[in-house]
């Protein structure tokens, strides 16, 4: 049905302006359209929003008022990488509404605009697996700054000693990060990577049609 409705927008607009359907049923055929891969991807796009929003907060608060204010910079950190998610959301969310355009020409810009989308979400899977370890190491940083060893704070958060080595949690990170790479990967697939596929699949069709 997908690919119907684009084959007679596609055909449509390569018609003479007097056979041009109204713009109307135009709108009413995107619309349709919409409602399968750009409109999962859009829900699936507010969805992480939310989820960022909900477990950043706590996190953010966490530092900011625990530990008497000495791990404060912990929540800065932690809201430059949820004010950095919200920018990479808005502009792959605009995108996304970008694709919905009725007025656009159709066959020239839906290519390029599934070209930029998949660099966003090339672009996420290797940044959000960057994340991890660099927010990790940063806030171990921080900690070992603002809570020398000795202090009793700092003996709280590593009762062992091998516990707070820089050794330790560098070899931990290299297994983990690996894993947090295919497990970004299958869930990046999940919310946008198959429907991108399905774009790409109508488009090849339409070219040899």
């Amino acid at each position: 049905m997908e690919l119907e409705s684009l084959k007679y927008i596609w055909r449509s607009l390569e018609t003479p302006p007097a056979q041009t359907p109204r713009r109307q049923d135009l709108a009413a055929l995107l619309s349709q359209r919409s409602r399968g891969p750009v409109a999962r991807m859009k829900r699936n796009l507010i969805g992480e929003g939310i989820l960022v929003f909900v477990t950043y907060t706590p996190a953010i608060l966490c530092y900011l008022l625990a530990f008497d204010g000495r791990l404060s910079a912990i929540s800065w950190l932690f809201m430059l990488l949820a004010v950095a998610l919200f920018g990479y959301y808005y502009r792959k969310y605009r995108l996304l509404k970008e694709m919905e355009c009725v007025t656009c020409q159709v066959k020239s810009n839906l290519a390029r605009q599934v070209k930029t989308l998949k660099k966003y979400v090339s672009f996420y899977l290797l940044a959000g697996t960057a994340m991890i370890p660099v927010s990790y190491f940063l806030s171990y940083a921080i900690i070992r700054w603002k809570m020398p060893a000795g202090h009793s704070l700092y003996l709280r958060l590593h009762p062992i000693p091998w516990w707070g080595s820089p050794l330790f949690w560098f070899i931990l990170m290299v297994p983990l990060t690996v894993g947090i790479y295919y497990a970004n990967a299958w869930y990046i697939n999940r919310l946008y990577g198959r429907h991108i596929k399905k774009l790409q699949e109508l488009l090849q069709e339409m070219e040899t049609e």
